[in-house]
């Protein structure tokens, strides 16, 4: 029976599990599925897995988690039980942030994980403790739901822990204007946990307050929205919202009552259903890009449930089918996780799964993995089991440390990265609550049933199951040995349908008590073996599961590829876990930069705390795809270890390799089990053709340049990353994925704002360093740090950094004086506002960084960057350099304007200011006649006229012989030349494209001492350090505070200290007061 149907049958009257006992809860509520407690593991990876998550969430303390529901609900007063509770256990600060607050959400997870490793676990001293734990935390979550019995302005029922309850008197008195203001903070995703949570607590745990209070704030979230229109309604969706349509279709199927199903179809965000219609062929491929990946998961699963609860529903179904196919078949890479901080990427840019370190997210998966439920449910496909073992050992399984039982967020895909791990009681990530979830339930299922007509065999994982018809023991060492062995223990006429993974080889095979049945599979597909008799106790069922090698390439990225081993991904320590290791293996030992993430907002994501090493450090296999597999050698299978030849191809002596740093040898073994170093699951593969073409190494080493510098990192119009950051902008200001990146942006006179961390107090050479695309071309905006402008942005037409997207990066550095506080001390934050003029729209901005060492890029006259501008007019053959005293010495007759020179603009990477508007050009043995200078082109731009100079000035020099030279300064005023264009900002590249001039020698041979942009005359005669009368070079010095604090290096000495703010400096050795 289709399990429709069975759960349509099965909803009557009040609703058949509204007295349901806690025995068959979860059977009833998921009928296909056997009840946690009905599924005991026996010795394996998972159950190990499951123990130490129980003893891990015995240790968070349970009264800090609920201080935000007892906070809301008002319950800290006088005469309270609560009196002093907030004070007494303060609220966790990870994601309880004054500026941005997810405060609940894990509690709401930690009454699921605790009632699910209840229920999964078979030690009567560990349910104990867990059951208390539980029923301490309802009991008190009831407490805080009675407290608003008698409110009647929306929060009847509710349950709480964010410091937001006007947001829903707001919704439930049709006003927006306060969940618009802090939609940001995803309410709804918050609350979607503690109803979750409190469903879990009866239906695993048989709490039967929970089960009261499950249905109260089930009838909270439907009466909170019941005045919204439609239309305002799907607005409320687009932020995220968790699976609350999921949770109210199960009130439906629990309770009976269709308001909770009508509510569960009102939380359906119409954008998603509509994005992912048409045929298995025709639905969109490109839907996804960019879209947040677990704010999309939930809703699908919602959508999927409710088709089970709604017959003829084919909109939703078709939504949900299509939606796992995309993800699971076009966007999953090894580990079975599909995104890249947190978004779906587009195919063309798939190679952040190489360069963003901050990998697949753990919800993400762990969400995959129950719309892979609902759909097996629903079809029995062995392909949604195919998919779920892969995740669950390769991505669910490998999140845990096996030391603390601590969990991980992203899981990095680039070679030679590493984990980080949660600390008990300090991170309260989204991930650490799910990660709570995920130990718990490794039983939940191994095995599912139609009724008691069919028994599913879904995962090959040691285990024992008995209830009422089915029961059978499983032994297996697997993936560790290649069979499974059942034993019947309860007999019973019914079908016995074991999975035909699509890994298995050609070897598989099922014998009943010796004896080989004639089964019909095909090798590469997935599907399952019907067996069908009376079945008697102790008949013995073999299934042999040959596994091979093969290697999978990454989604739309084949340059990169992994190796697995039946379902298990295999991959190589790159650095050794302990000293002890490294001496036994020769890795190398590293002691690893923040493994163990603390209480920082951020301090969960890689690309935020972890040190990297460059792609081209890693392995580079150069060779025919075809061959790859012949690099791997069989070691010992009852480990799955294997070796790998790392050598950059089979001739590559070993001494070479060695040079290179790279191990000529690793061993590969199951990823899940690799902790605590530097791993690579994935490996660059090319031909030697393909590498030669390819720009890796050079992306590689500029991305490697800018990560080491970056002191802080926004990922701009991304949600945990802009609330990490507390995020300020303007309700004009609007995140979008535009060309398959992020952006902010804003309407005019709005403002995007941001709070960096300079963790360090470092104060010199640091900038911002903004992304930019040049669609937004004639888009201004102004930079402030803390509150003072440092720089105007024009966004340009073209520019030369631009790659082919049109994406550039620019920086501005950071005048050190806004970095130092008032009582010189350095700060160690500061605040960045992105402004938007008050006639344009703001710049989009698509991440945004803190850095170090700066290096300006400013240009500066180096004589060799000056080439030939025409070579009819003068061949390069006639133009010499004196590198030592930096000119250029050009034989070019005397033909008019034959001293002619361009900015190799191709290998220059220069940057001049908007107040740098003259071009000058100091040289000897030129005419000044009209007619004798002409500027072509400037930065790319040229209209076909000639433009001649703004102003010429003779200089007398003195060389060091004293011999004095007569020269002339030949300047242009660009911003008068009419070719401008590509000079727009604040500050701009003068090398997106040729800038080209022409002077006419006096005497056939001339000299160029000089050629740069300046603010005026007497700027260039003090750049260059020449004036009318030669005067000595100006005197430099170095700017300390009176702490010793250096704020600026060989300035000046005449203007050291302009632009501080007022206090007393050491300027080279004296003291300088500033009023």
């Amino acid at each position: 029976m289709k399990i429709r149907q069975f759960i349509l049958t099965t909803i009557v009257g009040a609703g058949l599990l509204s007295h349901t006992n806690e025995a068959g809860a979860q059977s009833k509520l998921y009928p296909e599925h056997f009840d946690l407690s009905e599924v005991e593991l026996l010795d394996s990876p998972f159950k190990t897995a499951m123990l130490k998550n129980a003893e891990l969430l015995l240790k968070y303390d349970a009264d800090r988690l609920m201080t935000p529901f007892i906070r809301q609900a008002g319950l800290d007063k006088a005469g309270s039980k609560y009196q002093g509770w907030v004070s007494a256990h303060p609220s966790f600060s990870n994601w309880g942030l004054s500026s941005w607050s997810l405060e609940g959400h894990v509690g709401g997870h930690y009454l699921t994980a605790l009632a699910q490793a209840y229920s999964a676990i078979a030690d009567a001293d560990m349910k104990a403790k867990l059951k208390e734990r539980l029923d301490y935390c309802v009991t008190i979550m009831k407490d805080c739901q009675d407290a608003y019995d008698q409110n009647t302005q929306g929060l009847y029922g509710f349950i709480g822990g964010q410091p937001i309850n006007q947001i829903w008197t707001g919704l439930y008195s049709y006003n927006l204007s306060e969940f618009q203001r802090y939609g940001g903070w995803v309410p709804f995703y918050c609350e979607h946990k503690v109803l979750a949570g409190m469903r879990d607590a009866w239906v695993y745990a048989g709490n039967e307050d929970a089960k009261e209070c499950f249905r109260k704030i089930c009838d909270w979230s439907v009466n909170v929205v019941s005045k919204l229109s439609y239309n305002d309604m799907q607005h409320v969706l687009g932020w995220e919202h968790g699976g609350m349509n999921e949770t109210l279709a199960d009130a439906y199927h629990i309770f009976g009552d269709k308001k909770y199903l009508d509510g569960a179809k009102k939380y359906n965000h119409a954008h998603e259903v509509n994005g992912m219609q048409g045929t298995q062929s025709s639905y969109s491929r490109t839907f996804l890009n960019g879209q947040h990946a677990n704010t999309q998961v939930p809703k699908f699963i919602g959508f999927e449930r409710i088709t089970q609860l709604e017959d003829g529903n084919t909109t939703l179904e078709t939504a949900a089918v299509n939606f796992w196919d995309d993800v699971a078949n076009h966007r999953t890479v090894c580990i079975g996780g599909n995104s890249v901080s947190e978004h779906f990427l587009a195919a063309d840019r798939c190679s952040q799964y190489m360069t963003n370190i901050d990998g697949p997210e753990s919800c993400n998966s762990n969400n995959m993995l129950k719309l892979s439920e609902l759909l097996f449910n629903d079809t029995h496909d062995a392909k949604y089991v195919d998919f779920y073992e892969q995740t669950m050992w390769n991505h669910i399984l490998s999140t845990q440390d096996p030391q603390t039982g601590g969990y991980v967020y992203f899981t990095s895909l680039r070679p030679q990265s590493y984990r980080i791990y949660s600390q008990v009681n300090q991170g309260m990530w989204c991930c650490v609550g799910t990660g709570m979830e995920n130990h718990s339930k490794y039983g939940h299922f191994i095995y599912t049933h139609d009724e008691d007509k069919t028994l599913y065999v879904n995962l090959f994982t040691a285990s024992v199951l008995n209830d009422e018809t089915f029961g059978l023991k499983q032994e297996t060492q697997f993936p560790f040995e290649q069979q499974t062995q059942l034993t019947i223990t309860k007999s019973g006429t019914y079908t016995l349908a074991v999975r035909h993974p699509a890994w298995a080889g050609k070897g598989y095979k099922i014998a009943i008590n010796g004896a080989e049945q004639n089964i019909d599979v095909t090798e590469g597909v997935a599907s399952y073996t019907n067996i069908t008799r009376d079945w008697a106790e102790n008949d013995v069922i073999t299934i042999t599961l040959p596994m091979s090698m093969r290697y999978e390439e990454c989604p739309n990225y084949g340059d990169y590829v992994a190796f697995k081993y039946g379902p298990i991904l295999l991959a190589a320590k790159t650095t050794a876990s302990t000293a002890a290791e490294a001496r036994q293996t020769g890795l190398e030992y590293e002691k690893l930069q923040n493994e163990y993430a603390g209480e920082g907002r951020m301090d969960h994501a890689p690309g935020n705390m972890a040190s990297i090493k460059a792609l081209s450090t890693a392995s580079l296999l150069i060779g025919e795809r075809g061959d790859v597999l012949n690099r791997i050698t069989e070691k010992d299978l009852t480990r799955l270890h294997f070796t790998i030849d790392c050598r950059r191809d089979a001739s590559t002596p070993q001494e070479e390799t060695d040079k290179l740093g790279v191990q000529s040898q690793l061993m590969l073994e199951p990823f899940y089990g690799i902790h605590h170093a530097r791993y690579s699951c994935y490996w660059y593969h090319q031909t030697e053709e393909g590498y030669a073409q390819s720009d890796m190494g050079k992306k590689d080493a500029e991305e490697k340049a800018i990560l080491e510098r970056t002191l802080d990192f926004v990922s701009t119009g991304e949600q945990q990353s802009e609330a990490g950051h507390d995020a300020k902008y303007s309700s004009s200001s609007t995140s979008g994925n535009f060309r398959g990146e992020i952006y902010r942006d804003a309407q005019a006179n709005g403002f995007i704002q941001y709070t960096l961390a300079n963790p360090n107090g470092e104060t010199e050479r640091i900038s911002v360093m903004c992304r930019f695309i040049t669609a937004d071309k004639g888009r201004k905006g102004s930079i402030l740090i803390d509150g003072t402008k440092i720089a105007d942005v024009t966004i340009p037409e073209t520019t030369k950094s631009a790659d082919e997207n049109g994406f550039y990066n620019i920086e501005y550095p950071i005048p050190s004086e806004l970095l130092i506080n008032a009582d010189g001390t350095p700060k160690k934050q500061i605040t960045f506002r992105l402004q938007a003029s008050s006639t344009t729209l703001c710049p989009g901005l698509y991440f945004l960084r803190l850095l170090n060492k700066y290096d300006d890029h400013s240009y500066r006259f180096v004589a060799t960057d000056w080439t030939t501008g025409d070579t009819n007019r003068i061949p390069q053959s006639n133009i010499s350099y004196d590198t030592d005293a930096n000119t250029i010495t050009l034989k070019a007759g005397t033909g008019n304007n034959n001293v002619c020179l361009s900015l190799d603009h191709s290998k220059c990477d220069y940057y001049v200011s908007s107040s740098q508007k003259y071009l000058v050009v100091l040289a000897q043995y030129v005419k000044t006649t009209s007619g004798a200078s002409y500027l072509w082109w400037l930065n790319g731009v040229n209209r076909g006229s000639s433009v001649a100079p703004t102003q010429t000035k003779r200089i007398t020099l003195k060389d060091e012989t004293g011999k004095t030279n007569v020269c002339y300064a030949i300047a242009w005023d660009m911003t008068k030349s009419g070719l401008d264009d590509n000079n727009v900002g604040d500050r701009f590249s003068i090398c997106n494209g040729m800038t080209i001039f022409g002077l006419t020698s006096s005497t056939g041979t001339t000299v160029i001492h000089h050629i740069g942009f300046h603010s005026s005359m007497a700027d260039f005669e003090e750049t260059v350090s020449i004036n009318p009368v030669t005067s000595p070079l100006s005197t430099t010095a170095d700017v300390y505070t009176l702490h010793g604090l250096k704020l600026r290096t060989d300035v000046p000495a005449h203007r050291a200290t302009q632009g501080l703010p007022q206090g007393i400096y050491i300027v080279g050795d004296k003291k300088v007061a500033v009023e």
